[in-house]
């Protein structure tokens, strides 16, 4: 599958989402959330998702985060967030998503962790 909204690696059997766009918001957000969900779909179930482009995200875009999140739990996987942005650490701290998402700085961080 070609994404257009993020780019995939693999590193420690972890998938590496890297967010290719600055703004998660209007149409946007369908296609990621096409492309994340389409991820765990083919098995994926061990994701990283690398915020370090990302400057703003709307309340779509969060929720595109949660649902990959949920559908994630369900299959017993595992998603984590990595090189937020202070403005996105900000949101995430103050709407308490920081409760629901392990959040590193750094891929390796995260891969390291189990």
């Amino acid at each position: 599958m070609d994404f257009k909204t993020i780019s995939v690696r693999e590193q420690h059997g972890y998938k590496i989402v890297e967010v290719l766009e600055k703004r998660i918001y209007l149409s946007i957000t369908e296609i990621f959330k096409e492309e994340l969900i389409a991820l765990i779909e083919q098995g994926n179930l061990k994701i990283v998702v690398d915020l370090r482009r990302v400057e703003v995200i709307n309340s779509a875009g969060l929720g595109v985060l949660i649902l990959a999140r949920d559908v994630l739990i369900k299959r017993e996987g595992v998603i984590k967030l990595t090189n937020l942005q202070q403005l996105l650490s900000d949101i995430f701290s103050r709407m308490k998503l920081d409760m629901l998402f392990k959040i590193y700085k750094s891929n390796e961080e995260a891969v390291a962790e189990e």
